[in-house]
């Protein structure tokens, strides 16, 4: 069992309006390879992972595309970092991902610039 205080990253609440869209394999889609995007709100993240809080069900074990949004309210890339990872933790109000590739300097400006924004 995957006990979340035994986790080698703390994860930090985000600012309420970060948003993330995941692009995973569906593992039902029949011989040909369809993916599955699905968008949500961040609840929490660290340098290993995050917690995507969604209302729809996400395949556990897959890889996943991700886009983490700083700033969805405007139409610019600033405040917006990709990164790759795989699903590892499904429940009723979302699922956990680990990251398998993240630009930690690219993370990092995007944080940097939200608490500008916020100041």
């Amino acid at each position: 069992m995957n006990n979340v205080n035994n986790r080698k990253f703390t994860r930090k609440k985000v600012w309420q309006d970060t948003e993330a869209t995941i692009k995973v394999d569906d593992p039902f889609s029949a011989g040909s390879r369809k993916t599955l995007t699905i968008k949500g709100i961040v609840d929490n993240l660290s340098t290993g992972g995050m917690f995507l809080i969604t209302e729809e069900s996400v395949p556990v074990s897959s890889k996943a595309e991700i886009t983490i949004n700083f700033d969805p309210a405007s139409s610019s890339s600033d405040l917006s970092v990709k990164a790759y990872g795989k699903t590892v933790h499904s429940a009723e109000n979302g699922v956990g991902i680990e990251f398998t590739s993240i630009n930690m300097a690219e993370l990092q400006q995007c944080i940097i610039k939200k608490m500008n924004q916020r100041s």
